[in-house]
């Protein structure tokens, strides 16, 4: 590869190359849908399409770095750019699950608690993404005495109601919590990919059946947008308040919406480029921190 710069026009060395390919399970060589892919160190990345296919763009100041590649069930894989660029199919080790990482109870409906209860007046701004790199979104909830007789995770409730979403489709994510309090664990153990109907204000997302136990040491409930075709858009963006210079971009759905909070009331977390980092929005022209709108129903 190193002779191959002598041989290439100065022009070809400027542009930028691009990552195609096929992700499969190692052991069953099927496609894995929605993994995400991260440039580390950069804002550069994608998500796997429903067959398992990518197409990632990578800039010539990338070359030398690593991909890092993660999916719900698999072992997290680090791959250099040399060689991810000339790997036609990549291959996912599964995870090996522990019995003991969820804790199953038996579930009697006679009660429920929310938490964090929301309306739509309550809504001020919220999240969207328009670059090329993956990120989660996730929020904090820590145990509380008072669901101590009450503690079985019976839902999760995302609220869009001050955003005219497309249809669009994304990912559900809880996680335990690390050593740094920082997301560490995945606690779901399938994929729960959710479709978000044109303009729908409220999603509740069942996840009953998981049998999930509120962990005494809180978790996170993460929201994951998937970069694939089903959520492209299209949008215009402006740069002067003359509104002169405009700019055609691909934005990817749907826009989360959030609550405006005191600073320090709720732990926000997001991950980019590879890793998990603490992270609030201001709201626009004020003092709060915007926090994604998220609820849980509890029961016994």
């Amino acid at each position: 590869m190193k002779y191959l710069f002598l041989l290439l026009p100065l022009f070809v060395l400027c542009q930028n190359q691009t990552a195609k390919g096929l992700i499969l399970d190692k052991k069953t060589n099927e496609p894995i849908p929605y993994v995400n892919i991260s440039i580390l160190e950069s804002q550069i990345g994608t998500s796997s399409h429903e067959d398992g296919s990518f197409s990632l763009e990578i800039n010539n100041e990338d070359l030398y770095k690593v991909v890092k590649l993660s999916s719900l069930g698999y072992e997290v894989s680090k791959i250099p750019i040399s060689l991810f660029l000339k790997s036609g199919k990549v291959f996912l080790q599964p995870l090996v699950e522990q019995l003991d990482e969820v804790v199953i109870s038996e579930k009697i409906e006679e009660k429920t608690l929310v938490v964090n209860e929301l309306n739509e007046d309550d809504l001020c701004q919220g999240y969207g993404s328009s670059a090329q790199n993956p990120w989660l979104l996730s929020l904090y909830f820590p145990f509380d005495q008072d669901y101590e007789d009450i503690d079985f995770i019976k839902s999760v409730r995302l609220h869009f109601g001050n955003f005219k979403n497309k249809k669009a489709k994304f990912r559900l994510r809880l996680f335990s919590i690390g050593n740094d309090s920082l997301p560490d664990k995945d606690l779901l153990k399938e994929n729960i990919i959710v479709s978000l109907k044109k303009k729908q204000k409220i999603v509740d997302v069942d996840i009953s059946d998981y049998s999930i136990i509120f962990p005494r040491e809180g978790f996170y409930v993460a929201f994951e947008w998937l970069y694939i075709p089903y959520n492209e858009e299209e949008v215009t963006f402006h740069f002067e308040k003359n509104n002169k210079k405009k700019e055609k971009r691909i934005k990817y759905s749907p826009v989360l919406s959030g609550t405006c909070e005191e600073e320090g009331r709720f732990k926000v977390a997001i991950y980019n480029s590879g890793q998990w980092r603490f992270y609030a929005a201001n709201k626009y022209k004020g003092k709060e921190k915007v926090v994604p709108a998220i609820s849980l129903t509890l029961s016994n």
